[in-house]
């Protein structure tokens, strides 16, 4: 094998390795938020999310915790 190969193949390889990284190897970004807390829009309570961030995508509104919504 002849370094042009070889320098080839360790770049396939780290290629790969980063590609699986960067696909599988995340953590959570939610950190801090339980993860039964779910929120809803209060005007179409199944647009849902665990996202407390989150907006509505019809309307746009914030999404409140799940318990609050409808209210």
């Amino acid at each position: 094998m002849d370094l042009a190969q070889m320098i080839v193949t360790v770049s396939g390889a780290a290629l790969i390795a980063f590609t699986l990284w960067f696909f599988f190897g995340k953590k959570d970004t939610l950190k801090g938020v339980a993860k039964s807390a779910l929120y809803a829009c209060p005007m179409h309570p199944w647009i849902t999310s665990n996202d407390p961030t989150a907006d509505c995508s019809i309307c746009g509104m914030k999404l409140v915790k799940s318990d609050e919504a409808g209210k």
